[in-house]
């Protein structure tokens, strides 16, 4: 019996699994200010809008702790540094909690702190564990995470906060990152036996990830493809449920559902491009069909009325989740095959980097837009620029393509 349980602990499904649900639960407590941030700006009598710089605060956190603890995982091993990872994102939340909206400002940067450590750390695990004909779906599976815990947030934050009030929310979001800390637990043993104690925490220069990605042009096109997309993704998950409050009227619950569709749908985006880039062969073709629908979509947002008939208005949402979401698995897949063995999570720190860049900017200029032209539908169809941007990176390169080889 006790080995049977030991050998399921240390499964791939189980490594999948525990990593998938940690990461989703990490992503609900980071989602769910903004999910119910008409009522926090309610109490604190500030413009709700003001959320995208909620994202940016977390993002400066989150680029912070990749330059520099991107060699924690190395010394420590990538169980140890998820949990270390989740637990920081919990006291973000609790400091969220205090009883002034100044606290949301150390809060947030916490938040990112943790969060930042769990990508590279997940990554280096998946790489020496996940079989490589299934890396792009294995990849995609784990990152449904981020939709999947975008979901949960926007359909379980507005109805618990609605009943119990927004702090009652926070408070759940801590007790299940609790319970991801005790799964990561269980595998830890051979998860982290390739930890080296002789490893430096911190790295030698913030710039290296950088530095390193730019100089490899594969790498460099994918690093600013993923920035484009993250900037589009964010955008999206920052904004959807006040835009649907302020242009369609919708109530908060209902606005609610309307990003829990657009997660969702995201989650399965996921899943299938993973698939389908293993088939062909090709991570880079699947990003930039995904970069030309989203440049689609984005203008479709000018067209965002009360009048809009609800089905329209539910398709036009999960397809650009979908479109702008769908990228990470297939593209941190790629990123990592090409760092190869041992160098995974400083070069996945690298990416990262350039991704967060777009998570950082992106919800902050979406922000400044709305502001100067008070207008939802021109701040979204503006999101048509990254997914240009994505769609220049990912151009077929000649001979030197940037295409997944087949293991």
């Amino acid at each position: 019996m006790t080995s049977s349980l030991q050998a399921g602990a240390t499964s791939v499904a189980y490594l999948v699994f525990t990593l998938t649900f940690s990461h989703a639960m990490a992503t609900t407590a980071l989602m769910v200010l903004p999910a119910v941030a008409p009522l926090v700006a309610l109490e604190y009598g500030v413009d709700p809008s003001l959320v995208g710089y909620y994202i940016t605060i977390v993002s400066v956190g989150l680029i912070t702790s990749l330059v520099t603890v991107s060699n924690l995982s190395r010394r420590v091993g990538g169980s140890r540094t998820s949990q270390i990872g989740h637990g920081l994102v919990g006291v973000g939340v609790l400091l969220m909690l205090l009883p002034s909206i100044v606290f949301v400002v150390p809060g947030a940067l916490v938040i990112g702190l943790g969060f930042g450590m769990l990508a590279p750390a997940a990554s280096a695990l998946l790489v020496r564990f996940a079989p490589p004909a299934r890396r792009n779906l294995v990849f995609s599976i784990q990152q449904t995470s981020v939709p999947l815990g975008g979901a949960l947030a926007a359909i379980g934050g507005p109805l618990v906060a609605v009943t119990f009030g927004w702090r009652v929310a926070f408070l759940l979001a801590i007790g299940l990152l609790a319970a991801a800390v005790v799964l990561l637990h269980r595998g830890r043993a051979h998860w982290d036996d390739d930890r080296d104690p002789a490893q430096h925490v911190l790295a030698r220069s913030p710039l290296d990830g950088l530095r390193t990605n730019w100089e490899d042009p594969r790498l460099r096109r994918l690093s600013l493809a993923g920035m484009s997309f993250c900037w589009a993704q964010f955008c999206l998950s920052t904004f959807a449920v006040v835009a649907c409050v302020a242009v369609l009227d919708m109530s908060l619950i209902a606005a609610g559902l309307v990003l829990m569709v657009v997660q969702v749908t995201n989650a399965m985006g996921r899943m299938l491009a993973g698939w389908i880039a293993d088939r062909i062969g090709s991570a880079v073709r699947v990003l930039r069909w995904l970069a030309w629908a989203m440049l689609v979509l984005s203008i479709g947002f000018l067209w965002l009325t009360p009048g809009l008939p609800t089905a329209v208005v539910y398709l036009l949402f999960a397809a650009f989740g979908v479109t702008s979401g769908a990228w990470a698995g297939i593209l941190m897949a790629e990123v990592g095959h090409l760092a190869g063995q041992g160098r995974v999570a400083a070069v996945m720190s690298g990416t990262l980097l350039y991704v967060n860049l777009g998570k950082l900017s992106g919800p902050a200029a979406f922000a400044l837009i709305y502001g100067f032209t008070q207008s939802y539908n021109i701040a979204f169809a503006l999101l048509a620029v990254p997914a240009a941007l994505a769609i220049w990176c990912l151009r077929p390169q000649g001979r030197q393509k940037v295409e997944l080889q087949p293991a």
